[in-house]
């Protein structure tokens, strides 16, 4: 415990470098469940966080590898959420961090933080990690979307409008959003992100559509959709 204790006090009170290494250090002990409760018993979370949101790019990268590792257990990911880890972590997601998606994945395992991380806009640079990241990018982001939009209604319509007019009306006409459109996720990912949603987040998703095409295209075109979605309208 004396060791976990002294590299939290580093990340509170040592300069740039040895916040790093102590950032690092935490990173690789907490590959257990009981490195992550001695971390957090020592209030390791809030300086990790801290560090995240103020230190330098590597200092940035070892604190979110830190919270990540943390976050495989949903106890240490609500702890992470508490302590305003999300907004940093989207602030690094949008510079194309796969270390960012990765913690993102394990925390929208919980409630709480599923919202938090779409109020902060953290489906947007997911879906473009997705679709113009490297091979263990898009698989870190499509486990994170996946996440974000398991028992999430709202999530699963905000993600279908973010991909853009195929994903809305596929969750509108059989309740699940499929990225395709050329993006090449790798196999332990599944290939295609499916969520099957309930039938209000495909009404959502119908009267969504409706409203993209009720003005921007001849009658006949609502009238077509209007048939094939319609029980939902």
């Amino acid at each position: 415990m004396e060791t976990v204790a002294g590299h939290v006090r580093a990340l509170r009170e040592g300069d740039d470098a040895a916040k790093t290494a102590a950032a690092a250090w935490l990173g690789s002990l907490a590959d257990n469940e009981s490195s992550r409760a001695l971390i957090a018993e020592a209030g390791g979370i809030p300086p990790l966080v801290e560090l995240l949101r103020d230190g330098s790019a590597g200092a940035k990268l070892e604190a979110a590898l830190a919270l990540r590792n943390l976050a495989y257990s949903n106890p240490y990911g609500v702890l992470i959420g508490e302590a305003g880890g999300i907004p940093p972590l989207v602030d690094l997601l949008r510079d194309g961090s796969a270390e960012a998606a990765q913690a993102l994945h394990w925390l929208a395992f919980n409630a709480a933080n599923k919202v938090l991380i779409v109020e902060v806009g953290g489906i947007p640079p997911l879906v473009e990690l997705l679709r113009d990241g490297s091979g263990d990018a898009k698989r870190d982001a499509t486990f994170a979307l996946l996440n974000l939009a398991y028992y999430n209604d709202a999530n699963a319509v905000a993600i279908a409008v973010t991909v853009g007019l195929e994903a809305i009306v596929q969750l509108a006409r059989r309740g699940s959003v499929t990225f395709i459109a050329g993006v090449d996720v790798p196999n332990e990912a599944g290939r295609l992100l499916v969520y099957n949603a309930s039938v209000p987040a495909k009404r959502k998703a119908a009267l969504v559509v409706a409203a993209l095409l009720g003005d921007c295209v001849p009658d006949s075109v609502p009238r077509v959709l209007k048939a094939e979605i319609g029980s939902y309208l």
